[in-house]
């Protein structure tokens, strides 16, 4: 019947869509798989300007369209097998058309496989157990990392090593070859393998040798333990933790040990292990001195491995040096042991004796003294009992000597390291040593506080140093500082704290004063010029400078001078040296007028006017000149030598004689007389 229906539906729709828009009712689907979603989408087309308006399903072939609805659908089919699915589609122009479709849902394979337990270190081995009821299975994907992503091999059969015991969660991925996929995991466990080593004691030849295993497992336990003695490879030759077993002969013996755990894991290891011969312990050494060292030379043999050696040197000390030297504090004999232990616990021992000699205690005292003089050495070894031969002496400057008490002269200042060496009968010595100081000689030296040639009336001070204990001067003082004033040789004598003295000496130049002769004291009329001169240095300077033509010069002079003056002349030598002197000059205010008695003013320029001397000077004189008739021709108050020769109006008097008369304010008489005009 429900045939019947579809076989109508679809004659329908092809009645239909002989007048319809509706062009395909189609719909496609993805990967059909039993158990899984499978999306079935339309693929319907419509034409004439029609749209979709619905999809209807029909999932269980009933001929109802009541299933689902939707242009794409999700859908589970729970078994594998042929299914029809039908879509129905309407548009907003046409009524309901649809379409049916085979589907085969395809079968989803069993995962499963197998991995047996490996011991740690093995291989494991992966093998496919997975079925499907129909198609084949076409890949396998593994996920052997637990991350999820079946990533890690591929294949039905693989191996694969954990490296480490564990237990381990494997996953297969497998996929149909209808592209149907199926998943599984498994526990994978991967068992510990025991750890192996034994320790080896008593290996010294003679001796029973103790062999004890060292194993241990992360998990379970170890059931055997066998050993391989012989070197032929099986470990048949003794079984247990512990073994004990004699060598016949020293040498290289190749042991193994192989351990079995609860769980069949097996391990073993092999190792060296060399039997040694006792070493043959010996050593030599001479008769030694006490507080000095004696070497001992060691002459143990046969030894196997590496030895240390343990020296008691009677009760006094111990070393564990191969040939050790060792100072023994007293004297008489010693017993001396060596026992050599090989790194293999061997050991042997030897005990002799050793004859210790009293040793001399050195020493000496000295003087010390300044360069130039004896070091004097005073021997103050003790013998101790011995009896001292010679003694031998280093001086520190490169010079030698003997004797129980020398002296030696240094030639230079130094502290000198010195070396005496006491030497006994037996053989024993002892060495002292003492810095001898050989002072220098103090180097004083003198310095100025100014120049050491200066003039008379001045001085220098002199400072010593270093300051000495004490310090003198050739002056009789005794401070750091003198201050001299005179020409001498000046030397100090300083004394340092080793007593030894240091001398030096400085000249000092004090210059005479240049000795000035200069012009006496003199008296002058007022306007008149004073010649002045100097004698006896090199360079002058004159103050003050006032009516002077030249105030360096020796001779200078004071040009009309109109007050009453001293002059001061500084007189300076080519050392630098000044004196002084002095020139007074008394200016009379006397009038002491000097008329011309001619003049000739003709015009060249040459005595032109009425000269009266020294007229100048004073303001108070009156001039008048008369011709021979007694008249009056010219007249000045205050004449400043000026008058040419001309009348009250200017014109030229004729040459001649004419007659002058000078009156003064400060002058009881007069001053007249006749000066000729002559052109």
């Amino acid at each position: 019947m429900k045939k019947m229906r579809i076989l109508f539906s679809i004659l329908t729709l092809v009645a239909f869509q002989a007048h319809a828009t509706i062009d395909a009712v189609d719909f496609s689907t993805t990967l059909v798989c039993e158990g899984s979603q499978t999306t079935l989408t339309s693929t319907s087309t419509v034409s004439g300007g029609a749209t979709i308006t619905n999809w209807n399903w029909d999932l269980d072939a009933d001929g109802q369209f009541d299933d689902a609805f939707g242009p794409s659908i999700n859908y589970q089919f729970n078994s594998a097998g042929t299914y029809n699915v039908g879509l129905q589609i309407i548009t907003d122009m046409d009524g309901p058309a649809a379409a049916y479709k085979l589907i085969v849902v395809n079968p989803v394979p069993s995962a499963d496989f197998i991995a047996p337990d490996v011991c740690e270190g093995t291989v494991s081995a992966l093998a496919d157990q997975s079925s499907i009821v129909s198609g084949s299975i076409d890949t396998w994907e593994w996920d052997l990392d637990n991350d999820g992503l079946y990533d890690n091999a591929t294949g039905s059969v693989i191996a694969h090593d954990f490296v480490s015991a564990g237990s381990y969660v494997v996953g297969l991925l497998v996929t149909s070859d209808k592209g149907c996929q199926a998943t599984t995991s498994e526990n994978v466990t991967v068992d510990p393998m025991p750890t192996v080593a034994f320790s080896v004691a008593n290996v010294c030849l003679g001796n029973q040798t103790e062999l004890s295993a060292i194993s241990t497992v992360s998990s379970g336990q170890v059931d055997s333990y066998e050993w391989e003695l012989n070197g032929n490879g099986f470990f048949d030759d003794a079984i247990g933790v512990m073994i004990t077993n004699q060598f016949s002969a020293d040498g290289d013996y190749q042991i193994g040990l192989q351990v079995t755990s609860d769980q069949g894991c097996v391990n073993d290891t092999f190792q060296l292990v060399t039997i040694a011969p006792f070493p043959f312990v010996g050593f030599l050494t001479d008769d030694a001195c006490q507080n000095q060292e004696v070497d001992f030379t060691n002459i143990t043999n046969n030894v196997v491995g590496t030895i240390s050696y343990n020296w008691t040197f009677g009760l006094e000390g111990t070393s564990s040096d191969v040939n050790p030297s060792f100072a023994f504090n007293s004297a008489g004999p010693a017993q001396v042991t060596l026992i050599g232990t090989t790194s293999f616990g061997c050991a042997d021992t030897m005990v002799q004796t050793v004859e210790v000699f009293p040793t001399p205690v050195a020493d000496f005292t000295f003087t010390e003294v300044c360069i130039g003089n004896t070091t004097f050495f005073t021997n103050e070894t003790d013998p101790k009992g011995s009896t001292i031969q010679s003694y031998f002496w280093d001086f520190g400057d490169l010079n030698t000597g003997v004797g129980a008490d020398p002296f030696h002269n240094y030639i230079q200042p130094d502290s000198f390291l010195v070396t005496m060496v006491a030497y006994t009968t037996d053989g024993c010595r002892d060495t002292v040593e003492h810095y001898v100081n050989v002072w220098a000689l103090p180097n004083p030296e003198i310095t100025a506080g100014g120049p050491l040639e200066f003039c008379f009336g001045e001085n220098v001070t002199l400072t010593v140093n270093p300051v000495g204990s004490p310090t003198l001067w050739s002056t009789g003082e005794t401070t750091q500082s003198i201050t001299v004033d005179t020409t001498d040789t000046y030397e100090v004598i300083i004394v340092d704290e080793h007593g030894c003295q240091g001398d030096t000496k400085i000249d000092v130049l004090s210059w005479l004063l240049p000795v000035l002769t200069v012009s006496n004291d003199t008296s002058v009329s007022l306007g008149e010029n004073v010649p002045l001169w100097v004698d006896g240095a090199n360079f002058y300077d004159w103050a003050p400078t006032t009516y002077l033509d030249d105030a360096t010069s020796s001779t200078p002079t004071s040009v009309t001078p109109k007050e009453d003056i001293t002059y001061t002349v500084t007189g300076t030598d080519i050392n630098g040296c000044q004196s002084q002197a002095s020139v007074n000059i008394e200016v009379l205010v006397d009038y002491n007028l000097k008329p011309v008695n001619l003049f000739t003013p003709n015009g060249d320029g040459s005595n032109e006017r009425f000269y009266v001397g020294n007229i100048e000077c004073y303001s108070d004189c009156v001039v008048k000149v008369y011709n021979r008739w007694g008249v009056e021709v010219y007249s000045s108050n205050g004449y400043q030598n000026d008058w040419t020769g001309e009348d009250f109006n200017g014109d030229k008097l004729p040459d001649g004689t004419y007659y002058y008369i000078i009156e003064c304010d400060g002058r009881e008489d007069r001053f007249d007389g006749a000066v000729t005009i002559l052109r």
